[in-house]
């Protein structure tokens, strides 16, 4: 019996940065929103995924998730039942309410539908019931509010991303940006506990990533004013969202210049770019990982991940 289930749930024009995030994840291909697996992983630091169920039993019949239930003997006050709706199995009304109603029954202690502590949950996809907790916490969503933005900056969702693909289930990496703009990147990456330094050479927006980590509560100092090509510390990912001149000129000469300039800071990078750069990275001695684009409207975005090739 598999122990997880992980709900996604995305857009059109992400679904392939989802699976792409998916794959470093999971070690696997994407197949449906629904995804059955033994690992436990953090569901909050995904934006794609909109909970967890931690499966305690299944059955292809319900009856036996029934026994399964008057034999645990439970006790759980404020708790409540619910069932999740999925897009693979159709369960009439009616008949979630009743099947709630008759998994609730045997628990002991009191049931709480408005603030619950614990929310217990049934669905049935294809042909198997499955119950569990379930969880759907979101501890991310209040960085939209940050104090200072720019409109061509990277969006919190992608950005949060991004430092999931970069590490993968490793957050013991240390992770540098060295275009980090606002910080949007940094700061995602600090709110999931992972170990990053920003870095960069505009004075005026390094001064304001400071202030949006700090209003955050966290340390300012992580974002420092300073060329990238200048930096000689070592990293194990480096995470750039090349500068592509929207406010100023930036040649695509001085893109490869700062691409180079990733060779010396860390073995695997992450790329942001407005155009696909594979030949470049392949030139300069990377080997391509994984790859997707993010299209809205006439605007698009290439996500590369790579590792420079053994020498």
């Amino acid at each position: 019996m598999y122990k997880y289930l992980y709900i996604y749930n995305y857009s059109p024009h992400e679904q392939g940065l989802c699976e792409m995030e998916f794959r470093q994840i999971f070690h696997t291909q994407m197949k449906s929103k629904y995804y059955f697996t033994n690992q436990l992983f953090d569901y909050t630091r995904s934006v794609f995924i909109k909970g967890r169920l931690d499966i305690l039993q299944s059955s292809q019949d319900f009856e036996d998730i029934v026994t399964y239930v008057n034999q645990a003997k439970m006790c759980y006050y404020d708790f409540k039942v619910i069932y999740l709706k999925n897009e693979i199995t159709h369960v009439h009304y009616q008949e979630t309410i009743e099947n709630c109603k008759r998994v609730a029954l045997p628990i002991d202690g009191s049931v709480n539908m408005q603030n619950p502590k614990v929310v217990f949950a049934i669905t049935k996809i294809e042909d198997t019931w499955y119950f569990g907790i379930y969880h759907d916490e979101v501890n991310w969503s209040d960085h939209y509010e940050k104090p200072h933005s720019y409109s061509h900056s990277l969006n919190l969702r992608d950005a949060r991303t991004i430092v999931n693909i970069a590490v993968g289930n490793d957050l013991s990496l240390k992770v540098i940006d060295p275009c980090c703009g606002v910080g949007t990147v940094v700061l995602e990456a600090l709110s999931m506990g992972i170990d990053i330094e920003g870095y960069d050479i505009n004075r005026y927006v390094s001064y304001q990533a400071r202030l949006n980590l700090e209003h955050y509560g966290y340390d300012p100092l992580v974002i420092q004013k300073r060329d990238m090509l200048t930096i000689d510390k070592k990293y194990d990912v480096t995470i750039i969202d090349i500068p592509y001149g929207v406010y100023s000129p930036f040649s695509y000469e001085q893109q490869l210049e700062l691409l180079k300039g990733t060779l010396s800071l860390a073995p695997k990078l992450l790329l942001v770019s407005h155009i696909p750069m594979n030949q470049e990275l392949e030139a300069m001695g990377y080997n391509i990982l994984d790859q997707a684009m993010i299209k809205k409207g006439n605007f698009q975005r290439y996500m590369t991940l790579c590792f420079q090739k053994a020498i």
